[in-house]
């Protein structure tokens, strides 16, 4: 999970209720329980802790450094319409990565198959709001994609392995954290 972020599964996002300057409504995404509301029972981020099959000490080994692209996704580097798009892709990957073979031979299928449900809607509601948007800059959804496409092959070098899958799990509840900071920032923007 790589970077000191405080994120992943602080996922996409605190609540959203009010119409940002975008041009759309932007998806509650409270379900997700990206903030710190650990009260809820299927919130993303209660998910991915429930899902842990194995101490993270008995994986040390198997750390490594993905290289969250978290200087591309802060500042005044990511505008309104690059946040949204930014947050579709990130949702979308996670979704992509959640839901190979692999993922459902590795994870308890109901907690995989809630997570998975709650990340499709949210990408549903972010569709909406992104199919909106014109001229946003590439270079963050790259970032963002290479950022996973290492995941993947990471993956991929260590068959699948449990601790593999353990390590991934925390870094997606980083990369979670870091997207509920771009979606505080996007509602800031109003």
């Amino acid at each position: 999970m790589a970077l000191p972020l405080s994120f992943l599964l602080a996922l996409v996002v605190l609540s959203c209720k009010n119409t940002c300057s975008l041009g759309c409504d932007l998806p509650q995404i409270h379900s997700l329980d990206l903030e710190t509301s650990e009260e809820k029972e299927g919130g993303a981020l209660t998910l991915l802790k429930n899902m842990r099959r194995i101490p993270t000490f008995s994986c040390l080994n198997y750390r490594k450094d993905f290289s969250f692209p978290q200087e591309q996704l802060e500042g005044e580097q990511v505008q309104k319409a690059q946040a949204v798009a930014v947050l579709h892709e990130m949702t979308q990957q996670v979704f992509n990565l959640f839901s190979t073979q692999e993922a459902f031979a590795a994870w308890n299928k109901t907690l995989l198959d809630t997570f998975l449900s709650g990340l499709y809607q949210l990408l549903d509601d972010l569709k909406d709001c992104g199919s909106k948007q014109v001229g946003v800059e590439e270079a963050p959804l790259r970032a963002v994609r290479k950022y996973f496409h290492r995941i993947t092959v990471y993956l991929k070098e260590k068959k699948y392995l449990p601790c593999a899958w353990e390590v991934v799990r925390a870094e997606i509840m980083k990369s979670f954290s870091s997207s509920a900071n771009l979606y505080t920032r996007l509602r800031s923007m109003e």
